[in-house]
């Protein structure tokens, strides 16, 4: 009797559920928003998807925190009363959620086609809609909400280049045949054959982030020790979200037509990128999102309305110069791959020397922005690099490094070379040279 109604219930959700309205609709109803048992998100806050540097490994091993450039053709001069080390300065992150989204041609132009909160439902599935906070070190003495949810633990998953687990639910994910008429066009563009199938596509990851503090800063040549608030308590420091919502220079009319950079941090498939097709079935699959957070602190000034000074950590400007604007954003950016690690291979790369200013990055073989965007994985050119987690395909591996202005950022492509990961190659280590730098 028990299984009759435990049946019936089951049946009942099932028939309930709608179909999803991102991208092509399916005749199944989606029950991966009931139940998940096949996707892992990991949020990393590295350049590196494996093996990143120290915060201790900053500038060349002193562990000083990079600095912009002042003067007259860069930021006010620095306050810097008790600057913390990279490794001491307290950071404290709150997100809101995680969404991904199939539908290409309404997400073109930054989202800037999303009006209202009926287009926002329509574009995104919203696969991850917890709040997280991370804290590397404790805000206060009570239980607050980053101690009680293991934040700490999760802020060194989330440097480590581990990866901090993020709850989630399973995106919709299908099956495609090229033999369909009505996916001819996709297939083509895949170069497919007429006997392949291909799964559901995404192209925009967004990550919403509520607050992000740096736990240092100066006002005036005052320390800001408890004028800011995160996690409904007054702790040190400055909230740089809204600094980092618009690229400096942005005119308060511009920003009425733009989304801000922050909410959410986007990624958008480019081209020669193909690292976000999910397909349907049982075998599990790992979300990894990443962005270049830890390899890129570094103090800015600036002058607020009534000639008031701030001196705060945000990030290297080296995708966006900053000049001493309110604004500095545009320098923190976001990638997101689809990792099937049961036929995933490794690769182990020699020829590194160990100078932590270079990377061993690796791209797709079609892609043409290197400098620009994130890689699809990287680490430190150490003697014996080693890079996990890469889907069958074609990939140039490139020697970067940061050699335009020390900043975190690598910049310079040193040289290259090529390698394919084959279906024989299935969760086996392939050997890579590559002298770097």
């Amino acid at each position: 009797m028990v299984a009759i109604v435990t049946f019936l219930f089951g049946f009942n959700l099932f028939i309930g559920c709608k179909k999803s309205d991102l991208g092509r609709e399916s005749s199944l109803p989606v029950l991966s928003t009931l139940f998940n048992n096949r996707m892992l998100l990991l949020m990393k806050g590295t350049y590196s998807s494996d093996s990143p540097i120290n915060f201790s490994d900053y500038n060349n091993g002193a562990g000083t925190l990079y600095r912009d450039n002042t003067g007259e053709l860069g930021d006010p001069d620095f306050e810097l009363p008790n600057l913390p080390s990279a490794s001491t300065l307290p950071i404290y992150i709150d997100f809101g959620e995680v969404r991904i989204s199939s539908q290409f041609q309404k997400g073109i132009n930054e989202l800037t086609q999303i009006r209202d909160p009926l287009d926002s439902l329509k574009f995104w599935d919203n696969i991850a809609t917890q709040r997280q906070v991370y804290c590397n070190q404790p805000y206060s003495l009570e239980e607050d909400t980053c101690q009680k949810e293991r934040g700490i633990f999760k802020s060194q998953e989330f440097f480590n280049g581990n990866g901090a687990v993020y709850p989630s639910n399973d995106p919709t994910a299908e099956i495609f045949s090229c033999s369909d008429p009505n996916y001819s066009n996709d297939c083509a563009l895949r170069g497919l054959p007429v006997e392949a199938t291909f799964g559901s596509q995404y192209f925009y990851t967004g990550v919403y982030f509520r607050s992000l503090v740096t736990g240092w800063g100066v006002r005036n040549g005052g320390i800001l020790l408890d004028s800011t608030r995160f996690d409904n308590r007054r702790v040190p420091g400055i909230n740089i979200v809204p600094r980092n919502n618009y690229i400096p220079g942005t005119s308060d009319i511009q920003k009425q037509e733009i989304v801000p950079k922050m909410f959410p941090l986007l990624y958008s498939v480019q081209g020669g990128q193909r690292d976000m097709e999910i397909r349907s079935g049982f075998d599990p699959y790992i979300l990894e999102i990443r962005m270049n957070m830890k390899e890129n602190f570094m103090v800015h000034s600036f002058i607020r309305t009534g000639n008031i000074r701030e001196t705060l950590v945000g990030f290297s400007d080296s995708l966006n110069t900053h000049t001493g604007e309110p604004d500095m954003g545009g320098n923190l950016i976001l990638r997101s791959r689809i990792i099937y690690p049961e036929t995933a291979a490794s690769v182990r790369i020699t020829g590194g020397t160990g100078n932590l200013n270079y990377y061993y990055a690796i791209f797709h073989t079609d892609e043409v922005e290197t400098r620009k965007q994130l890689p699809l994985a990287a680490t430190p050119a150490r003697a014996d690099a080693f890079i996990k987690y890469l889907n069958k395909g074609k990939y140039k591996l490139l020697c970067i490094g940061d050699t335009e202005r020390l900043d975190g950022f690598p910049d310079t492509v040193v040289r290259e070379t090529s390698f394919e990961v084959s279906d024989v190659d299935r969760r086996a280590t392939l050997p890579v040279a590559l002298t770097c730098p």
